[in-house]
C-alpha cells in the first residue's frame, strides 16, 4: 500500500529492485497507474494512516477476488519494505501446501499474536480463501476504523478460522522476517536493568531475542 507522492520514488525503486523477482506485482494507492501497475479502490472511511484496516480489507478483497487462483501465497507490505523475493519462496516450500492455513511473517505478542506489518506478512491462497470469505463478519471487526491492521486481520483469523502464526526463525533460532532496517536488527540491544520500557523487547519477551550477528537469519527474507 502507498500513496500516489510515492509512485515515483519508493514504488518506482521497489519496481526496479526486488519487485521484479516477485511472480506476481500490484500496488493499492491513492491514484491509479497502470505503469506500475498502481490502482484506488475505494474503502470505507478517511484515507488515512488511521483507517489502514478498512484500506487492507479493500485490499484483500480484491486480491481474493481477481487474483486467488493465479498464485500460492500473498505477500502485503507497505512501500518501504525490502524483501529478498528468492529467499521468501525458498521457505514458503517449506511450509506444505498452499492451500492449508499459513499465516507467515513477524510474530509479536501484545494482548494477542500477531505478525508484523512493517515487517511484511504472507498468506497462503487456504488462508485467504477464508479471510475473503468472511470478512464482513462482525466478528471480523468489519466496520472498526484502526491503524492496527496487522492485528486485526490476526485476531479474525484467529477467533474465525483458528488461524495462527507460524514460527518462522531458522534452526538456530534466528529471525528471517525483520521489522526493521538490516542496521537496526544488528546493534538493537536490550534497555538497561531499570531503564525505560521497550516495546520491540515486549513484543518478543515470550520466545526471547537474540543480539548481534544472531539476530537474522542468513536466509532472511
Amino acid at each position: 500500500y502507498t500513496m500516489a507522492t510515492a509512485h515515483a520514488g519508493s514504488v518506482r525503486a521497489i519496481r526496479e529492485t526486488w519487485g521484479g523477482g516477485c511472480d506476481g506485482f500490484l500496488a493499492f494507492s491513492t491514484e491509479s497507474d497502470p505503469r506500475i501497475p498502481a490502482i484506488s479502490i475505494p474503502h470505507e472511511g478517511e484515507e488515512s494512516y488511521g483507517n489502514m484496516w478498512q484500506k487492507s480489507r479493500s485490499m484483500w478483497r480484491f486480491v481474493g477476488t481477481h487474483y486467488i487462483d493465479d498464485f500460492d501465497y500473498f505477500l502485503v507490505g507497505g512501500d518501504d519494505l525490502y524483501v529478498l523475493p528468492q529467499n521468501l519462496r525458498m521457505y514458503l516450500k517449506t511450509l506444505g501446501n498452499p492451500e492449508e492455513d499459513h499465516f507467515v511473517g513477524r510474530r509479536f505478542k501484545s494482548n494477542i499474536y500477531f505478525n508484523s506489518g512493517g515487517a511484511g506478512y504472507v498468506l497462503s491462497r487456504g488462508a485467504l480463501r477464508k479471510f475473503v470469505r468472511d470478512i464482513d463478519d462482525p466478528d471480523c471487526s468489519a466496520h472498526r476504523h484502526t491503524a492496527m491492521e496487522d492485528v486485526m486481520i490476526a485476531q479474525c483469523l484467529a477467533d474465525l478460522h483458528n488461524i495462527t502464526f507460524t514460527d518462522t526463525r531458522d534452526a538456530e533460532g534466528r529471525e528471517r522476517f525483520h521489522p526493521f532496517a538490516p542496521g537496526h536488527h544488528l546493534t538493537w540491544r536490550p534497555p538497561p536493568k531499570g531503564g525505560a520500557a521497550d516495546w520491540y523487547e515486549q513484543y518478543n519477551r515470550e520466545w526471547g531475542l537474540k543480539t548481534g550477528k544472531d539476530c537474522c537469519a542468513p536466509d532472511s527474507v
